[in-house]
């Protein structure tokens, strides 16, 4: 039985597992609450899209997507926990997550199932003052040890981007009187810079105590306990205030701290909105709001000294506070006997084909970490459905393998980002809004993996919509960085990307309309290709901007990216995009692995485009030293540009098309999938998708816009002319390469960096970028990048850079890649592997 005939047997027979977060309907999605300065406090709860940490994501002066911010912060009010302890527990120092945070509708978040780290039970409690302008965060710490433990906790977060302009932030003010932090403060200050009349984020302080007990002020985004807090520049956004713990055995103590915000302010009105909030500050360090806190709460306050409690606490030491029980922790183990860590496709399946191993065996070692890694409290969230047939499929590829079947994919486990439409697994496009849908066939990407024996292990989580570029905040949790793990997976292909580098399949498959294939992929240290326009087909993928998103691979190595080209590039007879792929694309794309690739070979490099806007060095640094493998491997590195007399970027041409191709790619993928309609989904336009009430709350319209029309559909004739529009940019983008350099001889390819700066925090959000992020001219123009790590930069984060050609390079491109693979691995500064996924120890038994 062929797959597409399997796609029209009745969907309601195929069983899947969904992992993350149990959901409700929309009106559970994250929440805000509005205090009396109009300012509305986004709190990460337990809500979609579940990055429960109980931060601030962001604060603005209305719900949803349009309102402006009150204010630069970028995720704050976090806790970062280390236990001194051995062994160190997992994710030891990272942001701590996972408390079940449940909003009571009007003013307070609680937590429902603690977080166990180390032998400390750690749960959080907030309240936002509604009357007033000030939130309040209590954080409890229980040992539930026998031995006593010293516990540091550093709170703080992101209160601005950038090293100057409109959202960055500084520490202006401390209770001492001054811009420097010492333990003597009882709070600090930040604001950002306000020149003129154009209103900016008001002030923000943190109240740390009375006295604060403070022991380290340190860098939030970079070794939190070890690194001090920077003063200038954009890790100057990232405070941390540190306290010690000595926790006795079976004992309680808590941290108390206040977030007082201003509104918005413009030069004139900024000194007089500081003060105020500085008036409140030294009111709450004075005598700290906790009325409605239970006693045995407030004896274990250990930050301040609280006047008139002193005999209701007199063994304060000895506190014992209640807190919801952790869940049990599980046991890292895996059933399967084969390791699968690290593994590229291409051992996965010349152990298969020895005797080695099996399909089954691999995909019950994904499975298991999967369970290990991806769930929990401090799961990646890379999963939002996982196959429940995915060791039944296995069972037929080994089947297949005894009958003498072969294929580069056969037996392969491979995770679909979850817009690619898939006929036995819902595809959600990470929203409530496609909660269940079930198209009637895959995706013709998806249609060519089951063909060749792919092991389809489960649907990799998004952001809603692929919009973005920033995080990916599926509704069904929240996808995390799987080597920095308190980070940004980074744009809409996170999840794909996560489960590549944790070891929860062996490749996957992801999208880009701007970053989302190049972003997530440096952030772990793998290979995707955006290949030109028509080189893979979008027939079954959800749009976000049609005829410029496209649907890729993300793998390990580039042998892997070439076997799952083998697979999924060529012409599809249900998009004209395609027609020309056949005519351009290798019959065997591991033809192209030729270490000998780019000998004699001219690379472009436009110093502009290695400057991060954020204003940091140290990820441009590193990857400006791999360029010497370009070199090694007998290529020439070529300036080209502005600095020998050239331009930057491609030179703009009029775009005189009519057409709203955003609508008509929603309109075309609702006419395709009638089966919407008739499993009752009321999505008839692009309005419908746009302005659906499910989406998650910081990103969904006002109801009041949801009366537009949708836009006209676009005639065959304007269809046909933006095409050739982007045929006639991949031209413009040829002619530039072709006379590119001071001799105006051209490059075979340019070289652009991956990721620009850090990536931020996780729980930061606002539309604000999570990294320095310049895009290069591949998306705009139609024309293919293959992009590939290069190593560590100096915070030991993987960094990737990017080879852009001319259209129809793919192969070419394919080919330097490997090239350079050979000696940048050879020299230890390829792909890099995280350390927070470790190999699961065997089952007992098994």
């Amino acid at each position: 039985m062929t797959t597409k005939t399997r796609a029209h047997i009745s969907v309601l027979l195929v069983a899947v597992t969904f992992m993350g977060l149990a959901l409700g309907s929309s009106a559970t999605a994250f929440h805000y609450v509005a205090d009396a300065n109009g300012t509305w406090w986004g709190i990460q709860d337990a809500a979609p899209p579940g990055v429960d940490t109980g931060s601030i994501r962001a604060t603005q002066i209305g719900p949803g997507q349009m309102p402006a911010f009150s204010t630069s912060i970028n995720g704050f009010g976090g806790i970062r926990v280390f236990v001194q302890t051995a062994p160190a527990p997992r994710f030891n120092g990272e942001v701590m997550r996972g408390f079940g945070l449940r909003f009571d509708g009007v003013d307070r978040f609680a937590t429902t199932r603690s977080v166990e780290l180390g032998g400390v039970r750690i749960s959080r409690a907030i309240y936002v003052n509604r009357s007033a302008n000030w939130g309040r965060w209590l954080d409890t710490f229980t040992n539930t040890t026998r031995t006593p433990l010293t516990v540091k906790v550093a709170f703080g977060g992101q209160s601005g981007i950038g090293a100057s302009g409109p959202n960055s932030s500084a520490i202006v003010n401390s209770s001492s009187g001054d811009a420097t932090v010492t333990p003597a403060d009882s709070w600090v200050e930040v604001a950002t810079p306000a020149e003129g009349t154009a209103p900016v984020g008001g002030p923000q302080a943190t109240v740390l105590g009375s006295p604060s007990t403070m022991t380290f002020a340190g860098n939030w985004l970079n070794d939190t306990f070890i690194t001090p807090l920077s003063y200038s520049g954009h890790e100057g956004n990232f405070q941390a205030y540190v306290n010690t713990l000595t926790l006795p055995p079976g004992k309680s103590r808590s941290l108390l701290h206040f977030i007082v915000l201003g509104a918005r302010v413009t030069a004139a009105t900024s000194a007089e909105t500081r003060a105020a909030v500085e008036a409140t500050a030294n009111r709450l360090a004075a005598s700290p709001e906790i009325a409605d806190l239970k006693t045995e709460e407030i004896c274990s306050i250990a930050n301040f000294n609280i006047a008139g409690v002193a005999d209701s606490c007199a063994d304060k030491k000895a506190s014992v506070v209640a807190q919801p029980p952790a869940p049990k922790a599980k046991a890292a183990e895996t059933r399967s006997r084969y390791d699968v860590v690290e593994k590229t496709i291409g051992q996965l399946r010349a152990d298969m084909e020895s005797g080695l191993t099996t399909s089954q065996a691999i995909t019950q070692a994904y499975l298991d970490r999967i369970e290990f890694y991806d769930k929990g409290p401090f799961g990646f969230h890379a999963y939002e459905i996982v196959a429940a047939d995915a060791m039944k499929q296995a069972k037929a590829a080994d089947d297949a393998r005894k009958a003498g079947k072969k294929g580069p994919l056969l037996g392969i486990p491979v995770a679909i980002k979850n817009l690619y439409d898939t006929f036995d697994m819902p595809t959600t496009n990470g929203s409530l809004t496609f909660e269940g849908f079930r198209p009637a066939r895959d995706a013709f990407q998806v249609d060519r993996l089951r063909a060749a024996g792919a092991v389809i292990i489960g649907k990799a989580a998004l952001e809603e919509y692929a919009t973005s570029g920033n995080y990916s905040n599926d509704a069904w949790g929240q996808v995390w960085n799987v080597f920095s793990p308190s980070r940004s997976a980074i744009a809409s292909s996170g999840g794909s990307a996560s489960a590549v580098a944790a070891s929860l399949a062996a490749a996957a498959l992801g999208s880009q309309t701007g970053d989302s294939l190049y972003g997530p992929a440096s952030a772990a240290s793998l290979v995707t290709l955006r290949g030109t326009d028509g080189l893979e087909s979008g027939s079954g993928v959800m749009p976000l901007v049609w005829l410029t998103d496209f649907g890729g691979a993300m793998t390990r190595s580039v042998p892997d990216l070439a076997d799952m080209l083998n697979v999924v590039a060529g012409t599809d007879p249900d998009d004209p995009a395609t027609a020309p792929a056949n005519a351009h694309i290798p019959a065997d794309w591991r033809s192209v692995l030729d270490i000998n690739a780019l000998k004699g070979k001219r690379i472009g490099f436009i110093p502009s485009t290695w400057i991060d806007p954020l204003g940091t060095t140290g990820t441009v640094a590193a990857e400006k030293a791999a360029l010497k493998y370009f070199v090694d491997a007998g290529a020439t590195i070529v300036d080209m540009g502005v600095t020998v007399g050239g331009v930057d970027t491609p030179p703009q041409t009029p775009d005189t098309t009519t057409g709203n191709v955003r609508s008509e790619g929603w309109m075309q993928y609702i006419d395709r999938h009638p089966e919407l309609a008739a499993q009752g989904f009321k999505i008839k336009t692009s309005v419908d998708v746009d302005c659906s009430q499910k989406k998650i709350a910081y990103v969904r319209a006002d109801a009041s816009t949801c009366a537009a029309e949708p836009p006209p559909r676009m005639t065959a004739a304007e269809i046909q002319a933006k095409r050739d529009y982007r045929v006639a940019r991949q031209n413009v983008v040829k002619e530039w390469m072709d006379t590119a350099g001071a001799d105006h001889r051209g490059v075979d390819a340019i070289v652009y960096p991956g990721l620009l700066s850090e990536i931020s925090v996780n729980d930061g959000g606002g539309g604000r970028a999570s990294f320095g992020r310049r895009d290069t001219p591949s998306a705009a123009n139609g024309v293919p990048t293959v992009v590939f790590p290069v190593g560590f930069d100096d915070h030991h984060q993987p960094v990737n850079i990017q080879l852009l050609g001319r259209a129809w390079d793919d192969a070419k491109l394919v080919g330097m890649a490997y090239a350079f693979e050979h000696y940048a691995e050879a020299a230890g500064h390829g792909h890099v592997a995280a350390g927070t996924v470790p190999a699961l120890r065997r089952k007992s038994g098994k």
